[in-house]
């Protein structure tokens, strides 16, 4: 989508900045329709969602080292968009909102960093 929001899977993206991405593209990019489907709002297809498996690690640890993988679920309109990259990575900042206890909660699932 050409100068529309799209959204890809996360490369080198802290989890909030990546949840914000997420939540500003179903709001532009998308349609509900009365049956809770969603739609692109550029050509009216139906939005598809693709599993990635990200490692979410300490900033520190520049994209090595003992990261844990998360699987995160990535909308995308499969008629404008190129279909979401497989793996990806987050960077978790160490005073980062939710990590004070060591673990990161994103999409139901929990992250041990």
């Amino acid at each position: 989508m050409k100068g529309e929001c799209t959204l890809q899977t996360p490369q080198h993206a802290s989890v909030d900045g990546f949840s914000a991405e997420k939540a500003l593209f179903l709001a532009i990019a998308c349609l509900e329709d009365r049956d809770k489907h969603m739609h692109c709002a550029q050509c009216g297809t139906r939005i598809k969602w693709e599993s990635a498996f990200v490692s979410a690690h300490r900033m520190t640890e520049d994209c090595v080292g003992t990261g844990t993988i998360v699987q995160v679920d990535i909308p995308y309109c499969p008629q404008c968009e190129e279909k979401p990259y497989v793996r990806g990575c987050f960077h978790v900042f160490e005073r980062q909102d939710g990590c004070a206890t060591g673990e990161l909660d994103f999409s139901g699932a929990r992250i041990a960093i």
